[in-house]
């Protein structure tokens, strides 16, 4: 049975006025996010920042900046010197960087590379978990859900060791690993030669967002991603609406049963029509600026046209993909507008959607609106941010490319309704062997004898 939800998050400033938010209710923090490897942590911390522009920071207990390398460390340190406040709970959000270090350059895109360090370098993942521990301690709560932005990439297996970890210190967490599926051939040859296999084992029965690497704008599809992931974080679906609930966690739980291991997300974003308007004030400056909603027939037609776009192709963070129509899927619609303002425009953009055909195509599906205003390039022009979030059965096209070298036809992809997650090895069948690498060694162990070179920051 089709849903649609209203959300009214209350602000004090007007839509294109200031960058200032009013007071929010104070709401334990309920996330953890670990940030793999260098892409990892871009993701991670883009993540962040759309929290801290909902005002919404303080859910997040813990944010683990995982890559081993002394750049990426430092650059991570001095951003977040301006980025991160106290949670409202007096807790505060904890932010750990991996203290050992071996290489100072990292592993250089070679996912081998760890094993000579892997005693140190699983010692220090268990002190970053015990860490998590304390701290999630101290916030009073268990985090409900954990996001692991991680990829194919030199810190491959260590994020699945990562999340092993992860798992076993939060066996009643929902976590949810954001997969980066590679497009350069270097990346493409690892995972068919070894990373995928070490995948198999260590992120067996996980249901994974698979997103794709960008071919023209990397930040901008993060952004896509870390806007969708922040406003199903804010929104609410249903009865859960309690603010102690993670709302992200609500959504997996309720997609996760239809998936076969994958779930995909689609991401709009289209520009809202305002009327720019003028108003006088009795103290200095004297006069403010602020935005109007447009005609409310534009806005609702708009609104269900953003909607509908988010079937298309190009809306997808990751290419190939189907989904079924009748399998449960969740929607969110953020717009930059005042809380009063919202109600009205929901209700009118549901009466729209009613009249089409998406809840007969999609019998199953959930819309829940939000208000949020996030910061899209130099320009304060607004944007409506449509974000969906769907389980998909079958192969994945793109995943069928990378493991066998070659173009998967059509009919290969969207034909079959297997089992497919982490753990099957379904991908893994008739894999062709590739003489571009050497083969790799299997010796997983390594001795401590304390002669390597190893540098601690």
């Amino acid at each position: 049975m089709p849903s649609t939800f209203v959300r009214a998050r209350s602000r004090n400033h007007r839509l294109l006025h200031t960058a200032k938010r009013g007071a929010v209710e104070s709401t334990p923090p309920t996330l953890v996010v670990v940030g793999v490897g260098t892409a990892g942590v871009r993701r991670a911390m883009l993540f962040s920042e759309r929290m801290s522009e909902l005002s919404a920071a303080g859910r997040i207990q813990t944010s683990v900046y995982y890559d081993c390398n002394e750049v990426t460390v430092a650059n991570v340190q001095k951003t977040l010197q301006k980025s991160f406040g106290t949670a409202r709970t007096g807790a505060g959000t904890q932010v750990l960087f991996p203290n050992y270090v071996p290489v100072p350059n990292g592993f250089m895109r070679d996912p081998t590379r760890f094993r000579d360090f892997r005693g140190p370098l699983e010692r220090d993942m268990d002190n970053i978990v015990s860490q998590v521990m304390l701290h999630s301690e101290r916030c009073g709560r268990v985090p409900e859900t954990i996001i692991e932005f991680m990829g194919f990439s030199g810190h491959a297996v260590l994020g699945g060791l990562l999340h092993q970890k992860m798992q076993n210190a939060f066996p009643n967490s929902t976590v949810l690993p954001v997969m980066m599926l590679p497009k350069d051939h270097v990346a493409e040859e690892w995972t068919r030669r070894y990373i995928w296999e070490q995948y198999e084992n260590l992120l067996s029965g996980s249901n994974c967002l698979v997103t794709t690497q960008s071919d023209v704008n990397a930040r901008e599809d993060d952004a896509r991603l870390a806007t969708g992931l922040a406003g199903f974080e804010v929104a609410e679906f249903g009865d859960e609406d309690d603010p102690a609930i993670s709302q992200l966690g609500v959504t997996l739980r309720r997609l996760m049963p239809a998936s076969g291991g994958w779930l995909g997300m689609a991401a709009v974003k289209r520009k809202m029509p305002v009327t720019r308007k003028f108003e006088w004030l009795n103290f200095p400056p004297w006069w403010r600026q602020y935005a109007a909603v447009g005609p409310d027939d534009d806005l609702s037609s708009l609104l269900g046209n953003a909607i509908w776009s988010t079937l298309d192709p190009a809306a997808q963070l990751a290419e190939g993909i189907n989904q079924p129509p009748n399998a449960p899927q969740e929607i969110v619609v953020s717009l930059p507008l005042h809380g009063d303002e919202l109600e009205p425009v929901a209700s009118q953009a549901a009466e729209a959607l009613d009249q089409s055909s998406i809840f007969d195509r999609f019998t199953n599906l959930d819309i829940a609106f939000n208000t949020a205003r996030f910061t899209d390039g130099i320009e304060p022009e607004p944007y409506m941010h449509v974000t969906r979030i769907y389980p998909v059965n079958g192969e994945l096209q793109s995943v069928t490319e990378i493991l066998r070298g070659e173009r998967a036809t059509l009919p290969y992809g969207a034909t079959a309704m297997a089992e497919t997650g982490f753990g099957s090895y379904f991908h893994m069948r008739d894999q062709v062997s590739n003489p571009v690498l050497p083969p790799v060694d299997d010796a997983t162990e390594i001795e401590d004898d304390g002669q390597q070179h190893v540098r601690y920051i």
